[in-house]
């Protein structure tokens, strides 16, 4: 296709970027017109001369303005990640003319990571961009650490397709080769740690992968628990999942019972368990795809119309068995880290209980189910008013109390799930995560969240276990359950009579 110049002639129309694998309908953003446009700047501002030559062009270009100083960087990042065979020419060029510490290079890889469409990235593509965040590495750039923590976003969680699976080995190598630099950023440690320890649980059919992420995993743990500590309990959460795993077995029996073999700074797995996790952590499993769309519905759609958008959810990334994973990833994040604004809770917009309500309907498996239930309510076994997050708390209130009329099993199951939870989940510490869970309920009444669980209690459906269990966990706001007395054998006779 060509365009019509003024002259009559035809133009043929500019060349169409090569990072993303494309479908007809869908739009080249400008950023990336402008990458390829550069490179084709800078081919033609070099072609033909010596190497003396460019050297002076290219310098003498750079110093003309910011602006011509990034368009060569442009046109050279570009050139690194399509054209492999002319990478390392390139990259010596980039070292030539960089005027900012790679600032602006850096800053154009982050925004090809964060991409929405990341998934669709060429297969070669990305493997130039491991190798010139490498060699970047090399010459200590600034900021490649950053650049990093947003690409272990894109590996996904419960996904074992061809590409996503490359991508992690890709991943895992890069964190191998540059170990010693990887030392030098705690957070990097600590959500490379996290997000190997996650993916883990997909990887059982690909052994050869899951032997070098548990090996990698293990040794952050060991070498570098304080940082990974950061975490805080979603590090529990990630370690029981693979505590039957040999190597995992070995780390998890320390920490039960040797911690200070681990770090001398580590007095027990309760220290983890009163952390919560940063919110850094919780979004990692969640790509900046899941994240945008998951955000559209959760701050604009209302809760008459969001369904149709939930099923296209789960049929987009939910629908395989391996999937599975992601659930209680999903709900870690919708729990800990979208917090609606005020004007947000005063809308009509789709509340996070009633999302994550619907969320629940697809899951068809026990155990995952389980894992799903400890998401929405791993925050209540741990809470302290001081460090906890009253809106980490809110969902579990809400879909527990405003659930009992429509859905009534439901509100039955969280209850009898935290009442297992609470003396099940941490056995030598039943005493105090049954205060924990009882302070959150009490902080959600006394914060407004709702205002009374009698209504749940004295619901006519409600089975008398149930309230038993209430009773169990929040004692300060229930009355104990006063059963009938048990009839004599002498009124059965009188009644019989």
């Amino acid at each position: 296709m060509a365009d019509v110049a003024v002259d009559g002639t035809m133009s043929p129309l500019p060349p169409q970027p090569q990072l993303f694998q494309l479908d007809p309908i869908d739009t080249v953003e400008p950023w990336q017109q402008e990458l390829v446009d550069c490179f084709q700047s800078l081919t033609v501002l070099i072609a033909g001369r010596s190497q003396v030559e460019v050297h002076e062009k290219l310098q003498q270009k750079a110093s003309e303005s910011m602006r011509s100083h990034a368009e060569l960087v442009n046109g050279l990042i570009y050139g690194i990640l399509t054209v492999p065979s002319e990478s390392n020419n390139y990259f010596r060029l980039l070292n030539i003319v960089s005027r900012d510490g790679f600032g602006h290079a850096v800053g154009r890889l982050q925004q090809l990571i964060t991409a929405h469409k990341f998934a669709q990235v060429q297969s070669e593509v990305r493997t130039q961009l491991f190798w010139v965040l490498s060699e970047l590495v090399k010459i200590s750039a600034h900021g490649v650490d950053q650049v990093l923590l947003a690409l272990t976003r894109q590996v996904r969680s419960g996904d074992v397709a061809q590409g996503n699976v490359r991508l992690c080995r890709l991943m895992l190598q890069f964190m191998q080769t540059n170990y010693d630099w990887l030392m030098g950023f705690p957070v990097l440690v600590a959500t490379t740690a996290y997000m190997f320890g996650r993916l883990v649980l997909d990887h059982s059919r690909i052994t050869d992968l899951r032997a070098q992420e548990c090996e990698l995993v293990v040794r952050l743990l060991r070498e570098r628990f304080n940082e990974c500590s950061m975490v805080g309990r979603d590090l529990v959460r990630m370690l029981q999942d693979v505590a039957q795993i040999p190597i995992f077995h070995d780390f998890w029996h320390d920490m039960i019972y040797r911690p200070r073999s681990i770090s001398p700074l580590f007095a027990g797995i309760e220290q983890l368990l009163r952390v919560p996790t940063p919110r850094m952590f919780l979004a990692n499993r969640v790509t900046y795809d899941m994240e945008s769309r998951l955000l559209f519905i959760l701050e604009h759609l209302p809760a008459t119309a969001f369904s149709r958008n939930l099923m296209w959810f789960v049929q987009r990334y939910l629908s395989t068995p391996e999937s599975e994973s992601l659930f209680s990833d999903l709900i870690r994040f919708i729990v800990g880290v979208v917090h609606p604004s005020n004007a947000v809770l005063a809308s009509n917009v789709v509340p996070r209980y009633v999302f994550l309500g619907g969320l629940l309907r697809f899951i068809r498996s026990q155990v995952v189910a389980a894992n799903a239930k400890l998401a929405l309510f791993y925050d209540w076994l741990f809470y302290d008013p001081k460090v906890d997050n009253i809106m980490n708390i809110e969902p579990g209130v809400l879909i527990i109390m405003l659930s009992v009329d429509k859905y009534t099993f439901m509100t039955e199951s969280f209850v009898e799930f935290l009442a297992y939870a609470t003396d099940a989940y941490a056995p030598t510490h039943a005493v105090a995560v049954r205060m924990s869970v009882g302070q959150a309920m009490q902080d959600a009444v006394a914060k407004g969240v709702v205002v009374s669980i009698m209504p749940v209690y004295e619901h006519p459906r409600i089975e008398v276990t149930i309230r038993q269990s209430l009773y169990y966990l929040f004692p300060q706001l229930v009355p104990p359950v006063v059963l009938p007395p048990v009839p004599t054998d002498a009124e059965l006779c009188e009644a019989g009579d």
